[in-house]
């Protein structure tokens, strides 16, 4: 009697375990996980950066009903070289991440510490030094002083001008001082020469004036500093029709 009543019980349990088995099994097969990470957008970030910052790894095994597209974004957005970030799921199995990096315009000096600026004004941290070789550098800020943001906000424009023309003019911008308050200083890279350019505060004027003073520039490098081999203590453009040069 006694055998009989644990063959039942065993049974029961065993039918038991043999249900949920079947029960997770089924539900484990109608999840869809995550196969496939497609992360597009990204320019000087390598994938494994993006992952890294997501919290996931290429192999990692998610669900992708229960992925949190907010949380994995948020945590993204975090990065400093992040500027936007989008999360979507693309049936049947796959995660894409795209990213927009923010683009590094200059290298500016802000509290003697070295960051990076965007020509949205946005200031980030230096995580690769390989990025900053190629950029201006703007010193001679002070926040302290109440013309910081004017004066960041004409170097800034005095830059992208600079950019606009091209990347020979853009190559030749070594530094951009600002520490004086009635002109721009800019330090050329070929021939290293020092050249004062006008600070314009109305950013509807600056880039035509900065656009015209960059032409002459150009012009005076190539016409009287490389090909007549002038030495010059400094080069005044700040006005009209006239140029100012100090020989050595």
């Amino acid at each position: 009697m006694i055998s009989t009543r644990k063959t039942i019980l065993f049974s029961i349990l065993t039918a038991a375990v043999i249900g949920i088995l079947i029960i997770v099994a089924n539900n484990w097969r109608n999840k869809t996980f995550v196969n496939k990470i497609t992360i597009k957008g990204n320019l000087t970030l390598s994938e494994s950066e993006i992952l890294t910052a997501a919290g996931l790894a290429a192999d990692s095994l998610i669900n992708l009903d229960e992925l949190n597209l907010a949380f994995i974004r948020d945590r993204i957005a975090k990065h400093p070289e992040i500027k936007r970030v989008v999360v979507s799921k693309e049936p049947p199995s796959e995660l894409i991440i795209e990213v927009s990096e923010k683009k590094p315009i200059a290298v500016l000096v802000k509290n003697t510490e070295l960051n990076l600026i965007d020509d949205d004004r946005e200031v980030f941290s230096i995580r690769n030094f390989e990025k900053v070789f190629d950029l201006p550098v703007i010193n001679g800020l002070d926040e302290s002083r109440k013309d910081y943001k004017s004066d960041l906000d004409i170097a800034v424009n005095f830059i992208k001008s600079a950019y606009a023309k091209g990347k020979y003019i853009q190559n030749q911008i070594s530094e951009i001082n600002m520490s004086d308050s009635t002109r721009l200083t800019v330090f050329s890279n070929d021939r290293p020469t020092v050249f004062y350019f006008p600070k314009i505060s109305r950013e509807s004027e600056s880039a035509e004036i900065y656009s015209a003073k960059l032409g002459v520039f150009k012009k005076f490098i190539d016409d009287e500093i490389i090909k007549k081999n002038l030495n010059c203590e400094y080069v005044d453009l700040r006005f009209s029709n006239q140029i100012i040069a100090k020989l050595n």
